[in-house]
C-alpha cells in the first residue's frame, strides 16, 4: 500500500514506542494494533466495530512494523475509554483479526482525504484523492462502470509482497496466491429481478474496497466489478465464485 505524504505525517506521529502508549493518560484517540489478520479490514469495518461506544470523527489506517494498524479519533474522551474497555482483546471475525487498543498520544487527527485509507466523517465533502488508472489486460475500459471509491497508486511487486505478508501475517487462506495483478472481476448468471449494482456492492465490499461496478443492461445477468487491487479481486474469486445468490449460482 502506498500512502501519501499527508498520511505519513499522520502515521509517524503514532509510531511511539508501546511501552510509551500504555502509560499514556486516557485520550479520545485510540491506537490500535490489529494482530492474526486474515480478511481484509477496511475504514469502513473499523467505524462499523468502534460506533457502538461513541460518535467517531476520524479514522486513519496503516501499515507498520507491528502490524495493521489504526487511529480512531472519538468526540469524546469518556467515549474512547468505553471503546478501550468493551473491545480491547477482542476478535473483529472469530478467530482472528484481535484487537490491541491503547490510548493515542495525539491531540487530533489531520485528515486530508476521505478514501479507503482515510476518513474524517465530520467532514464528508473532502477529496477522494483520486487517480487514474490503466484498464487491466483483458477486460473492458471501465471508465463508464459505476464509481465507489477511488484506488490508490498501484502496487509494485516488491510493495504487493510485503503489503500480503504484514496483512495475512505470513498465510493466506487456502487458494489465495496473493499475486493476481488483474483488479476487474466478470460475474455472471445473476438473478436478473432480484441482483442490482447495490446489492452486488454490499457483497463483495466484504473482500475488499469496490472501486466500480456496472451491470451490463445488454446483458443484465453479467456485471463487472472492479476491486482497489488484485489481491482483493483475488479474495472475492475465491470466496464467491460458485456461491448462490439469490437462487442463482454465481460465476466469477
Amino acid at each position: 500500500m502506498q500512502f501519501s505524504s499527508h498520511q505519513e505525517l499522520t502515521t509517524d506521529q503514532s509510531s511511539h514506542s508501546r511501552n510509551s502508549d500504555q502509560e499514556s493518560e486516557p485520550n479520545r484517540i485510540l491506537l490500535v494494533t490489529v494482530h492474526h489478520v486474515l480478511y481484509p479490514i477496511s475504514v469502513e469495518i473499523l467505524h462499523q466495530v468502534f460506533k457502538a461506544y461513541g460518535y467517531v470523527e476520524k479514522i486513519v489506517k496503516f501499515q507498520k512494523s507491528a502490524g495493521f494498524q489504526a487511529l480512531i479519533q472519538y468526540q469524546s474522551r469518556h467515549e474512547a475509554v468505553e471503546a478501550l474497555a468493551a473491545l480491547h482483546g477482542r476478535n473483529i471475525y472469530d478467530g482472528c483479526c484481535q484487537l490491541d487498543i491503547q490510548y493515542s498520544n495525539l491531540c487530533e487527527l489531520q485528515v486530508h482525504f476521505n478514501n479507503e485509507r482515510t476518513r474524517d466523517f465530520t467532514n464528508p465533502s473532502l477529496p477522494t484523492e483520486q487517480r487514474p488508472r490503466p484498464s487491466q489486460q483483458g477486460f473492458p475500459d471501465p471508465g463508464g462502470l459505476h464509481p465507489f471509491q477511488q484506488p490508490g497508486g498501484p502496487y509494485t511487486q516488491m510493495g504487493r509482497a510485503a503489503t500480503v505478508a504484514a496483512a495475512f501475517g505470513g498465510t493466506l487462506p487456502p487458494g489465495v496466491t496473493g499475486t493476481n495483478e488483474r483488479c476487474t472481476l466478470i460475474v455472471s448468471n445473476l438473478n436478473t429481478d432480484k441482483t442490482n449494482e447495490d446489492k452486488l456492492f454490499n457483497l463483495f465490499s466484504l473482500y475488499g474496497n469496490i472501486v466500480r461496478i456496472k451491470v451490463l443492461h445488454n446483458k443484465p445477468d453479467l456485471a463487472l466489478v472492479e476491486m482497489a487491487d488484485g489481491l482483493q479481486a483475488e479474495l472475492a474469486v475465491n470466496y464467491l465464485k460458485g456461491a448462490t445468490l439469490f437462487g442463482n449460482k454465481l460465476e466469477v
